[in-house]
């Protein structure tokens, strides 16, 4: 749990620099680093340059507020670490801090590729951290071999990762795979829906469900994972739909399943324009179904953009505050950039990942590639939103080496199934932590 800190401004401005980002901050100082401590006194005399951690996220695109949150969280991970005294790092005898630098994947795999290479050959990063989408996640982990980089807690999803990296597992030793593949984690709502079925919570008319995803390799893995959890409790599941990362008209799509006369609706969009649209539009045709909105609440302004259409959606999609020490960071995110968080890309992907990589770096005592994987699987972290530690090998809970390990609360990484009404997420499943019951949309009585 962190130690109690010095606030800093929720005032300020974001602004890249030549892949940097600097704060301007109404505290007195006129300008100051990622990499500036908080502190006026300088460096001990013995620091060394410090160590430039490159974090990828699409900072600019259709995700950007996702990549928004990664950077917050990554920036408060420093912050925070500093005074934890966890920097700066003793490194082959020197100690050395961290200076981030920011790798904008665009959420295109092409572009990520580019800034990776241009992060490593003219930055100087040598070590990464974070990453969104599953699509960047393929070509941006297949760019790094031979780089002698350690990329540390990419958020790709896809089993299709696994499927690769399965194949030719010593050349992707530097890759650790920062979120679950879907068929053991993400696609598994079933059993939740059973259980409502089962307790005459919910009664579907039918026991036919539709499923939309994105055009990536994220979206048409969960679609796989999900039609195959639906299945397995007895729904027909259609051939799933595809659509692109902006689209926001979805009328016609909402025609065909009132067509089909589907009773669940299963949909993962991570644009955030796109996703609230998807969900507006649900709302305002009245279609007679549940909706699952995997990963709507990967956007903090989720319910500004969605309003009231976003009440009784259904969704696993990020870690919930079920522990004090949960809240207490998520207050301290608050003062700090006077909003809330998205857990995922901030909490996850910013802020634990973040200090997982610089636990690894602090337990290697070097930044020699052998050592940096060696510890790198070696780790067992109890971060603020999940335990982190990452397979050896393929498992029940983990499908590919370097994939961290699925688990329940504070015993790997887990994500419990709220029910959102108000803004709020409740959590419903699994019952030890239950906040309330299943409350079924008042048009399906």
């Amino acid at each position: 749990m962190p130690c109690d800190e010095r606030r800093a401004s929720s005032s300020f401005t974001i602004a890249s620099r030549g892949g940097r980002l600097i704060l301007s901050a109404a505290v007195g100082l006129a300008v100051f680093a990622v990499g500036y401590s908080g502190k006026l006194a300088p460096p001990p005399a013995q620091a060394q340059e410090p160590i430039k951690v490159g974090v990828m996220g699409p900072f600019t695109g259709a995700a950007s507020r996702t990549g928004e949150g990664i950077q917050k969280g990554a920036m408060m991970a420093v912050e925070e670490a500093r005074q934890q005294g966890l920097l700066p790092v003793m490194v082959d005898g020197a100690e050395r801090d961290l200076e981030l630098i920011w790798v904008d994947s665009e959420s295109s795999p092409e572009k990520a590729v580019r800034a990776l290479a241009d992060a490593v050959n003219r930055e100087g990063v040598e070590i990464m951290v974070s990453g969104w989408h599953s699509s960047v996640a393929m070509a941006v982990s297949e760019a790094e071999i031979g780089m002698g980089i350690v990329h540390i807690g990419h958020g790709g999803e896809s089993q299709y990762i696994c499927e690769k990296i399965n194949e030719d597992p010593e050349s992707y030793r530097h890759y650790f795979k920062g979120w679950p593949s879907p068929p053991i984690f993400a696609g598994l709502y079933g059993d939740p829906l059973q259980h409502f079925m089962d307790e005459g919570l919910w009664q579907p008319r039918t026991m036919t469900a539709a499923v939309l995803v994105e055009d990536t390799d994220f979206g048409r893995g969960w679609g796989e994972a999900l039609a195959s959890s639906l299945e397995k409790i007895g729904f027909d599941v259609l051939p799933y739909d595809v659509v692109p990362l902006d689209q926001t008209e979805f009328t016609p799509l909402l025609a065909k399943y009132r067509a089909q006369n589907v009773s669940v609706v299963g949909m993962t969009i991570t644009g955030n324009v796109s996703a609230s649209n998807f969900v507006k539009q649900f709302r305002q045709q009245q279609l007679p179904a549940m909706l699952i909105g995997h990963g709507l609440t990967w956007f903090s302004e989720w319910y500004e953009l969605t309003g009231e259409a976003s009440d009784y959606v259904l969704t696993m999609d990020s870690a919930r505050v079920i522990a004090p020490y949960q809240e207490e960071w998520i207050e301290r995110y608050r003062e700090r950039y006077n909003e809330d968080p998205s857990i995922s890309p901030a909490g996850q992907q910013g802020y634990d990942y973040m200090m997982v990589a610089i636990n690894v770096i602090k337990n290697a005592g070097t930044m020699d590639f052998e050592r940096l994987v060696e510890e790198a699987f070696a780790i067992d972290h109890q971060g603020i939103w999940q335990r982190i530690n990452f397979a050896e090998e393929a498992s029940d809970l983990a499908l590919c080496p370097g994939e961290v390990q699925i688990g329940g609360f504070e015993e790997g990484f887990f994500f419990p199934l709220v029910q959102l009404m108000g803004g709020e997420a409740k959590i419903l499943w699994p019952l030890a932590h239950a906040q309330g019951e299943f409350q079924t949309p008042p048009w399906l009585d």
